[in-house]
């Protein structure tokens, strides 16, 4: 028996090490050479040309599209804005003289990772990206959340008004509205004048939206960020107005114009914001509001909760996004499992003992 319990003390010992080091290497996914801060220019750009096509086309819950771009930064010493600017800007460059899917991409990922940079020279290249009609939509739409990411107050609204009150600028204006919206979700609480400024864009977007399932849209990632929109007349008028548009082929606009419909004409008294493009136009957001002018640009404004994020509209629970198993939860499983083998080896040798 004492041979058994030493071979089964030895294979908790084994299984709790192989846990610590799973675990630690979870915490700490960098190889050590990545954790060297590199020394010139050249060095960056190489390891952002190898790092740039990591896993940046899923999003988990609880991620940003940037943070593979945060954590590189990390690794390699915490190369300043102008340097990162400049290696990226060098990389989509070089793939501007390329064509193909593997060069698009190339360029689609240095606009994402741009969006890492608060320097005044990235925004204007994320700009000058956006604003060109000659290139593909994906790349002008990532162009405008990157530049979102580190706009200020009143660069997030003019940016916005540009691409959404207008002619929209080639741009889909779905896609602008989906970005505005994790922007704002990932914007810090005291940053409230951004998530103001958002708002109030998007109000402007809502009312001049003139087909159904774009107006939904934009519609509940209002309804579900500010109260007063929620609950004013505007938005009870524009509902009402889309109501009477034809059934789309999309179940669920239907069935979610109608929901927010009633829900709207349920409220006994409405608040009331302001969807005037020109008024906004002159608003600096940058600026301290007065109560009484914020209460007409949303009012008070949340973020919607983890639940309601993960589970929009229309998306069944099996279909929603895949979500990623925390660590711990891995680290359990992995215990659960050591114990199990452990178990049955302590079985094992029983019997065998007991043969004997």
């Amino acid at each position: 028996m004492k041979a058994i319990f030493k071979t089964a003390v030895l294979l908790l010992l084994t299984n709790v090490a192989f846990l610590l080091e799973a675990e630690h290497s979870e915490a700490s996914p960098s190889l050590a050479a990545e954790q060297a801060p590199l020394l010139d220019d050249d060095a960056l750009r190489a390891r952002l040309l190898k790092r740039i096509w990591g896993d940046n086309d899923n999003i988990y819950p609880g991620w940003t599209p940037w943070d593979l771009a945060i954590w590189f930064r990390k690794e390699a010493g915490n190369p300043s804005d102008e340097r990162m600017h400049a290696a990226l800007t060098a990389i989509y460059r070089e793939a501007e003289t390329r064509e193909g899917k593997e060069a698009r991409d190339l360029r689609t990922r240095a606009v994402l990772w741009l969006g890492v940079c608060a320097d005044d020279a990235t925004k204007a290249f994320l700009l000058e990206v956006a604003a060109d009609t000659s290139k593909d939509g994906f790349l002008r739409t990532t162009a405008i959340s990157s530049y979102l990411r580190n706009a200020d107050a009143e660069e997030t609204k003019d940016m916005l008004l540009q691409f959404l009150a207008g002619d929209h600028c080639g741009i889909d204006p779905l896609s602008v509205y989906s970005h505005a919206a994790e922007v704002y979700d990932h914007t810090p609480p005291e940053d409230g004048a951004k998530r103001r400024a958002i708002i109030a864009a998007l109000m402007i977007a809502a009312a001049r939206e003139e087909g159904k399932i774009g107006f939904v849209e934009v519609d509940r990632i209002l309804a579900m960020r500010s109260d007063t929109y929620r609950r004013s007349h505007e938005r009870l008028a524009m509902l009402e107005h889309h109501s009477l548009e034809p059934p789309t082929k999309n179940l669920y606009t239907d069935a979610d114009l109608k929901a927010a419909l009633a829900e709207s004409r349920s409220y006994i008294s409405h608040t009331s914001v302001n969807t005037n493009a020109a008024m906004l136009q002159t608003i600096d957001f940058n600026e301290e509001r007065p109560a009484d002018d914020a209460e007409t640009w949303g009012g008070k404004l949340v973020i919607p909760s983890q639940e309601a994020m993960l589970a929009p509209r229309g998306v069944q629970p099996e279909t929603a996004a895949p979500q990623v198993r925390s660590g711990r939860w891995r680290v359990a499983s992995l215990g659960g499992l050591a114990v199990v083998v452990t178990a049955f080896v302590l079985f094992i040798l029983h019997r065998k003992a007991g043969g004997k």
